[in-house]
Order: C-alpha cells, then structure tokens, then sequence
C-alpha cells in the first residue's frame, strides 16, 4: 500500500477512535479516489481477502443475480417478496443514485450513514491489518467487502447479492455457495470487458452458476439461453428458464384513486398466477417480476415459507427507483443505458397517454453505445423535443460528441422537424425543461443511471 494511501486510511482510523464527526461526503470521496492508486485484482485475489474476514458469506443465505438488464429491478421484487413471507432480507446493489448508502439496505431501507461509517472503518482497518503487499481493494470491491462485514454484523435471513459487472470475474463471485442463482436479460453492453457477442458475454454471466446451486434465467436470446443452459449442464446443475411466452394479458390499469399499475398473468414453473399487479407503469418489468416469482418458488423448495398472497403482496409494494419512476407528476426518470434497455423504455413511453407534447432529457456516458442509442430515440419518432446534457462524471458523452452523434444520425435517416437543445450540465437542462413545460406535457429523463440520479438530486 502506498505510503499516501496508508497516511490517509490511519488519519480516518485514528478520528474515528478519538470520537470525531467523520462525514458520509468524505468517506465517499475516499471511494472515489480508489481508482487513481489501485487496479482491479484477480478472482483469486478477492477469494484470498473474504478469506481473510473469515469467509462470512458462509454463514449466509446469499441469492445471486447477475445479468445485462433487470438485475436491480429483480433484487428488488425478490427482496419484497421474501419481507412480505416474513424475513429479513439484505440487498446490495448497485449504482446509487443520489446516497451511496442506497447500496446497501436491510428490508428495503438504506442503512444509516451512522453504519455506513462504522462498517467503512472496520474494513480500513482489516485491510491495514491484511498488510499485503500493494493490495488495496477496488472502488466496487471496498464496497462489496462492506457488505460482507455489514450482513456478518447485523444478520439478515437472506442477502440479495448484485454483480457489478458481468459475473465470472466480478467480485461478489468470490462468494463460496449461494442459495439461489438468477441471470436477468443479456444483451450488448461493456463490450470491452465481457466481450463482442452475446454468448460471450452469457459466458461471461453465467460464471456465477455455481455446482448444485439452481439458476433462474429469462429465456430471451436463444444464444444466451444455450449458454446458460450448457453451463449448468457442465456443473450438474439445475436451470429454470423462464419464457416470454409464459407471461401473458400484460396491461396498463389506473385505480379511482389515479396509482397507476402494470397486471400481468404469469404461467411459472408451479403454477398460474393470474392478475398479478406491479406499482410501474414499466410493461418491461412484467418479465423481472417474473423471474422473481420462479425465484420464490425454488426458495420455497429449500423450506422458505413463502404464499401466493406473500408473492402478490411482495410485488405490489416493490418500488424500484429509477426505473420508470414518476419523481413528480408527469415526470419521469428511467435508467436506460443501452440498446435494449433504451427499447424497452420506448415500448413504454409509447404506452403512457399525453394531452401534451412529450419532452426527453437524454444524457449518456462514453462506453456505451451511445450513437446507436442516439438513433432509436430519434427513429422512435416518441419525442416532440429533445434536450441533450452533459452529465456530471468524467465518463460523460461531451456536448460536441453528442451534438454529432445526434446530426449524424439525423442526416443518416433524413430525420426533421424534431428541436434538440444542447447543455452542459443537467441542472440548467431540467430548469430549462420544468420553465418552458406546458399543461398536460410529459417528461422523460433517460440514457443513464447517472442522469436518473442527478435528476432526482435536484429536483
């Protein structure tokens, strides 16, 4: 460990032990300076640290999802469902949008930074301790390791456990044996890292399966699906695929009282579900809730007690931030960030009536596949104006980028008439759009996880 690093994790042990106020806004600007002095270890490495902290993911009901889209949206129905049978349930995900606390939560509620601090801590110290040479744990690793001490300290029943990115190398696969594996939709992103065609990156995804441990996976791809399934094959393992076609009457409904709900009949591994209702106006989600309720009934096989009204109940209550969520009436934000993420979000909003125009903030980092993204907003013909932000992280698509991008694409297919208005940061983008809103005008903030947070921060 570097000495500047060392001097910097001894100053936050040494306030902390003589009782001084550590702020949640320094802890996360530590976070944020990980990647400047360390670099991501190997599988075996991160195997070699849990270790270290005694392996407590052994001591744990963990249920692992991974996947391209969807995983957040699953952890969540399935994380609902089990507090509605009755259990405690932990869930680590990630990104967060406005608190990094967000990432970690116990029965659907951030912990307290007050936690957050004293897991924060507790690790410093056992990587001081560790005292290996050079190592010092990723951003995502540090918080993956916090979650391991968090759900060690304060024991849940289960622990939703989130990748961050792919599976077979990511961090959270160091874990030993969870009880439940479950594979989300897989399409094209990070590309540079899982690799250029879907079967690589299912590959790449179903490096999670583990050797007698069932998998649940949503049958979208039939390359994907081989992969997956093949995999189990190879490690004796049991794989439920979990099919469009077993999803079936989905439907926008609206109460008396205005909430708005996606129903859905679902014929499961089990059983028929009918009439099951989501508190989304998302159609997409009908097939993460899916996955959810199959990954219900196979904890249900392995003695979770778990009902159709816990199901039922579970996901009616589930609210996922940033995915399609309406922040303010007629405003909402959406996480889409890649090509099918985006056409999913397009299906919806085609979905949602307007007496007005409907306006898009879009703003996009630069590893995706921001040109192509660019092109299906466009072609979708969805948007009566367009507004273009440069978000605030270094990862973000430049406003001459985005300028070109989005001409290109418009001469490319002869596309006119559409205004598209170009800043540099969000704020003046959603004060601009909130100014000139008119009654009965929708708005939709989309392209990125970060837009959805920054949106949600300010407004």
């Amino acid at each position: 460990m570097e000495d500047i690093v060392r001097g910097k994790v001894e100053e936050f042990i040494s306030r902390f032990d003589n009782g001084e106020s550590i702020s949640l806004d320094e802890c996360e600007s530590f976070l944020n300076e990980i990647p400047g002095f360390t670099d991501k270890h190997t599988i075996e490495d991160t195997r070699d640290f849990l270790a270290f902290l005694g392996n407590p993911d052994e001591n744990m009901k963990i249920i692992h999802v991974a996947g391209t889209n969807g995983k957040g949206s699953v952890c969540c129905y399935v994380t609902n469902i089990l507090n509605a049978a009755g259990y405690s349930v932990g869930t680590f995900t990630s990104p967060h949008l406005v608190s990094i606390t967000e990432r970690f939560s116990v029965d659907g509620k951030n912990i307290s930074d007050k936690i957050f601090l004293e897991v924060f801590i507790e690790l410093l110290n056992r990587v001081l301790e560790y005292d290996k040479e050079d190592y010092f744990p990723t951003y995502f690793e540090f918080l993956f390791f916090m979650a391991m001490i968090l759900y060690d300290v304060y024991p849940v029943d289960y622990l939703v456990l989130e990748t961050g990115l792919g599976g077979r190398l990511d961090a959270t696969n160091s874990i030993s044996s969870p009880v439940l594996s479950i594979i989300t939709e897989i399409g094209f992103d990070h590309m540079q890292y899982l690799g250029n065609t879907i079967e690589a990156i299912a590959g790449e995804k179903a490096g999670i399966i583990k050797r007698g441990v069932p998998v649940v996976f949503f049958d979208k791809q039939k390359e994907s699906s081989e992969t997956i399934k093949n995999k189990a094959l190879e490690l004796d393992t049991r794989a439920i695929m979990v099919e469009d076609k077993n999803i079936e009457n989905v439907s926008t409904i609206r109460d008396e009282s205005g909430n708005k709900y996606i129903a859905f009949s679902y014929n499961s591994l089990y059983d028929k579900y009918v009439d099951l209702k989501l508190s989304t106006e998302a159609r997409y989600q009908a097939e993460n809730a899916a996955l959810a309720v199959t990954a219900a009934e196979l904890l249900r096989d392995s003695g979770a007690k778990i009902s159709e009204l816990d199901i039922r109940e579970g996901l009616l209550s589930a609210k996922w931030e940033g995915r399609m969520e309406e922040i303010h009436p007629g405003i909402y934000v959406d996480g889409a960030h890649n090509i099918d993420g985006m056409e999913a979000f397009l299906d919806t909003v085609k979905e949602i009536p307007s007496e007005g125009r409907k306006l898009l903030l879009f703003g996009i980092v630069g590893d995706k596949q921001y040109r192509d993204i660019i092109c299906k907003i466009l072609l979708s013909g969805e948007f009566d104006a367009i507004y273009v932000a440069v978000l605030e992280t270094s990862r973000s698509v430049s406003v001459a980028d985005l300028k070109t991008a989005f001409e290109d694409c418009k001469e490319e297919h002869h596309i006119f008439g559409v205004p598209i208005k170009y800043y540099t940061n969000v704020r003046d983008a959603i004060t601009d759009i909130v100014t000139m809103r008119k009654s009965g005008d929708i708005v939709f903030g989309a392209g990125s996880l970060y837009l959805a947070g920054q949106i949600k921060a300010i407004m």
